[in-house]
């Protein structure tokens, strides 16, 4: 007589780590992302305060720069590639498009490895 107490047998496979590339990826966004809020709470207090909200727009600049770089060596792009994407964000509105197309690659390519990406980036597992 079988103990149906007994647990089941099912082979449990443990979940690889994610790759430091991932890790780039998922911290990069997370920096992207904030980036993204911060440009327009800058881009407000500018509005009301401004010209002292240029020091927001250059903690902007300087938390995406952070960010794209770190997502585009997670994701493997050429060293060429990287640096195009670091121009490019001086541009004010191709800066803020490259951010959310960056944002999304990062996204698709972390769900496809398990993570769980919510508003404010990917949480792990």
């Amino acid at each position: 007589m079988e103990n149906p107490y007994q647990s089941p047998g099912a082979v449990v496979e443990d979940r690889e780590k994610p790759s430091s590339s991932l890790g780039d990826v998922a911290s990069g966004q997370k920096l992207v992302i904030y980036a993204i809020l911060l440009y327009f709470l800058a881009a407000a207090l500018r509005a009301a305060v401004g010209p002292i909200a240029a020091l927001a727009f250059l903690a902007c600049l300087v938390m995406s720069w952070v960010g794209i770089y770190k997502i585009a060596r997670g994701l493997e792009y050429p060293m060429g590639w990287r640096i195009v994407l670091l121009v490019l964000m001086l541009i004010p509105l191709v800066g803020l498009i490259e951010l959310l197309v960056l944002s999304s690659k990062a996204t698709s390519r972390l769900r496809k490895a398990g993570y769980s990406v919510g508003l404010l980036g990917a949480r792990d597992y």
